[in-house]
């Protein structure tokens, strides 16, 4: 996505663009961080699977031959089909998929939570809405619905009705990280400082590793972003590990430094996230809506200058 900004009001911009665009195949990049310099890891980018390609070669040959297939199982077939595409990055070919899936049957309450996200992602804002509307409608089981509906509300800042959604997503997990993570990017635009004290009051529970905790920590207050990224890396054993973790990461930090008002840092991270190829990921997907929402008000910044 290209931002078409002045070059000299928006130069330091640019260059992180740059500087991100151009090191993606090192091992890590350094960035000044309050004057100190912090080693940014990074991973490979995630190439398609090989296996994903046998399942998708698979599922073509059921869709063209098994023509007796009843209405639900040829509809799951397009539906798997669309997640595999997902995952590839083609998301033309996946959303096509996801609205067959869901004409076949429309009681494919996954089909339409999907379709919706890429409805997001398009910016059709009220078809997204009224897919996640569907998902839920047809099945307790959407909970992320819930999460993607606020998320689209918050992009259109009808804040209070993304906190009321996001507020039904923690209840339903507690104790999920990420869960803590999202309730606190949303409701920091209601009430900033009533949000952190409830992040800050989060307790993890004993036998609880999963390493977001690291990323609560940090906008919590109770470690540095440098000592994150010199244990970001524990316990991951491969690349694609790797880069699953960072698109994460870099998106909730992204997300934190804008918060905070840092808009070259968030940008400089949400490019990170991207950069991992991590398409089936929604931190991936909402770091090229968040790309794409501050382009377009940078674009009305300048223009009315």
């Amino acid at each position: 996505m290209r931002f078409h900004l002045s070059a000299v009001l928006f130069l330091p911009i640019l260059l992180l663009l740059t500087a991100c665009s151009t090191t993606s195949q090192s091992s890590d990049i350094r960035s000044l961080n309050n004057d100190v310099t912090t080693v940014l890891p990074l991973a490979t980018a995630v190439q398609i699977n090989y296996q994903d390609e046998v399942k998708l070669l698979r599922i073509n040959q059921l869709i063209a031959e098994q023509k007796d297939l009843g209405f639900q199982q040829r509809a799951r077939l397009f539906y798997d089909r669309g997640i595999i595409y997902d995952r590839m990055g083609l998301s033309a070919h996946s959303r096509y998929d996801f609205t067959q899936a869901i004409n076949i049957d429309p009681s494919f309450a996954a089909a339409y939570n999907s379709l919706g996200l890429y409805l997001l992602l398009g910016q059709s804002y009220d078809d997204a809405f009224e897919a996640f509307d569907s998902a839920l409608e047809l099945s307790e089981n959407m909970q992320y619905s819930y999460l993607h509906r606020a998320i689209g509300l918050y992009q259109i800042q009808r804040y209070a009705l993304a906190s009321n959604d996001i507020e039904q997503f923690y209840e339903l997990d507690i104790n999920d990280p990420y869960r803590i993570l999202w309730r606190y990017i949303i409701n920091s635009k209601i009430d900033p400082e009533n949000t952190l004290a409830r992040l800050q009051a989060e307790d993890q529970l004993n036998n609880d590793n999963r390493y977001a905790w690291a990323l609560i920590d940090v906008v919590a207050g109770r470690t540095t972003e440098k000592e994150f990224f010199e244990t970001v890396t524990y316990g991951v054993y491969t690349n694609k590990e790797l880069a699953q973790r960072l698109c994460e990461a870099y998106f909730y930090l992204a997300h934190w430094h804008k918060l905070a008002g840092n808009l070259n840092k968030a940008i400089y991270y949400f490019k990170l996230s991207t950069a991992t190829n991590i398409h089936d990921f929604i931190e991936y997907k909402y770091s090229l809506i968040e790309l794409a929402s501050i382009q377009l008000m940078l674009q009305t910044e300048l223009a009315k200058q």
